[in-house]
């Protein structure tokens, strides 16, 4: 599968805060709420994102009973549909890995029948380890100042609610006075209008 410059800038923020919602990464994107879904639905049936994962707190977690689940299914978006469903990992086109937050097992055994999953094996889950840091991901980024390949980790720059990937401090710093240029011309702008209208 060939990902353009847009799919790897999705996966790096997902990367970053898998719980941004659509919104929000349409926002830090520049793009529209159909665009990103259109993404993410496209990353997720070709096997690019084959789950999205969280952090917990550990007082949810003392609060909660959490259980980890493989199961098979055909519909997917059932799965999604549950608040108490945490994280969903795909191992193959119809199995899954879920882990489920439930207070009782009353409430697990809701969850199970309303998301029509089939269960293949249920494991409490003792104990959580969290890694210091994330796994590196080499993905191949362009410079949204020059326009070359970033070669080694991006320089993020996040400016009015959107996020830009740079290659290098000069390219930062040119790319700021380029934004700091625009911010001034359009104040300049709005000035004269103001004027004009008094």
């Amino acid at each position: 599968m060939r990902l353009d410059e847009l799919d790897l800038k999705l996966i790096y923020l997902l990367m970053d805060n898998s719980r941004l919602s659509i919104s929000e990464l349409a926002e830090r994107l520049g793009v529209s709420r159909p665009t990103v879904k259109s993404r993410l639905e496209k990353l997720e049936r070709e096997g690019v994102i084959q789950g999205y994962t969280i952090k917990l707190n550990p007082e949810f977690m003392r609060a909660h009973n959490v259980v980890a689940l493989i199961v098979k299914t055909d519909e997917p978006e059932g799965i999604k549909a549950f608040e108490e469903i945490i994280e969903i990992n795909r191992f193959t086109s119809r199995k899954y890995l879920i882990k489920i937050a439930v207070e009782s097992m009353e409430e697990l055994q809701k969850v199970i029948e309303g998301a029509g999953f089939e269960v293949i094996e249920i494991m409490p889950i003792l104990e959580s380890v969290e890694r210091t840091s994330p796994p590196k991901v080499k993905v191949p980024f362009k410079c949204d100042y020059c326009g070359k390949e970033i070669v080694g980790e991006p320089i993020v720059y996040k400016y009015h609610n959107r996020v830009y990937f740079l290659c290098c401090p000069t390219c930062l710093r040119e790319f700021k006075k380029t934004r700091e240029n625009i911010e001034k011309f359009r104040l300049k702008e709005d000035l004269k209008g103001e004027k004009g209208e008094s």
